[in-house]
């Protein structure tokens, strides 16, 4: 993607980044950084998890800021005077984000020279909003990627700069598309790196806003399974909400969490069979056994 050049800053030295990331794409997203000698990372403004990232394995974001010796902080809020005095002391060209869940303002916005850019999780402008993720497998959709996009008080409608896509496979749930999604974000960022790397500032591609939809959080009602009436709406189901907010079944007066699949053939009569390890929902001629989910 073409992009007119409409900031120049006048450095000699490496272009200075801070990064504004949760655990996942930020720890892509910060390996590539800390390889690109054209830049410096100030700085990370983060979370700290108290368990396991709940997504897949991954050590979490400031973990890996102390191993590589990276000035991090948790919990801040950014546009607080705390965090703006922070943001002064590290005085970023540029600021990045990469999954964060605090919305920025003129104050942060106006800072950067080089503006604040984002990667967000979808082809802009479909999916714009929190979770694309879930919204692309409960709508069955065969491809999704990253779009790296200016941010502005409006959510996710920045021009954008960069978008790379990638296929859904039919084994992919929540948190394996989140994987897949992160390691392109960590692949695409020596790329966008090169076009602010002699301290311009790239104009974009505007987008439109006609053809926009939106990825709300999902709840954990979304992931009743009885609301569903045949077999293709629940493997949706399982792969949409898994691992997060979860599936779950009722049977009887009790409700059982569940959260892995398959099919088979079977001719047992429609219903619903429990045993010790899933339970099995017939449908006549094809059969899902879906997983009770282990303790943890």
């Amino acid at each position: 993607m073409k992009a007119q050049e409409i900031t120049s800053i006048d450095r000699s030295d490496r272009l200075r980044i801070v990064l504004f990331a949760l655990t996942g794409f930020g720890n892509t997203v910060l390996e590539a950084l800390l390889k690109d000698e054209r830049i410096s990372v100030g700085a990370v403004f983060t979370v700290h998890y108290e368990n396991r990232f709940p997504y897949y394995e991954e050590r979490h974001l400031d973990e890996l800021c102390e191993e590589r010796q990276i000035d991090c902080y948790t919990g801040v809020k950014v546009g607080s005077a705390e965090g703006i005095q922070l943001l002064y002391k590290h005085s970023p060209d540029l600021i990045l984000m990469a999954t964060f869940k605090q919305v920025l303002k003129e104050n942060i916005l106006g800072l950067p020279p080089l503006g604040v850019v984002n990667f967000h999780p979808s082809l802009l402008p479909s999916y714009r909003g929190p979770c694309p993720t879930n919204a692309v497998l409960i709508n069955d959709e065969k491809s999704t990627g990253i779009s790296i996009h200016y941010v502005t008080e409006e959510i996710d409608e920045g021009n954008i700069l960069l978008q790379r896509s990638i296929a859904i496979s039919e084994t992919d749930n929540d948190g394996r598309l989140r994987q897949k999604l992160a390691t392109l974000a960590g692949e695409i960022t020596p790329e966008l790196v090169g076009m602010f790397a002699g301290f311009t500032k790239p104009a974009g591609s505007s987008q439109d806003h006609s053809l926009a939809t939106y990825a709300p959080k999902p709840t954990v009602e979304d992931g009743y399974l009885e609301r569903a009436s045949d077999i293709r709406t629940i493997q949706k189901m399982m792969r949409a909400f898994n691992p997060l907010p979860g599936t779950s079944l009722l049977v009887g007066d009790t409700r059982v969490t569940v959260d892995r699949y398959e099919l088979s053939q079977d001719n047992k009569p429609h219903g619903i069979y429990e045993s010790a390890k899933a339970i099995d929902l017939s449908f006549g001629s094809q059969v899902i056994r879906l997983y009770k989910k282990l303790s943890q």
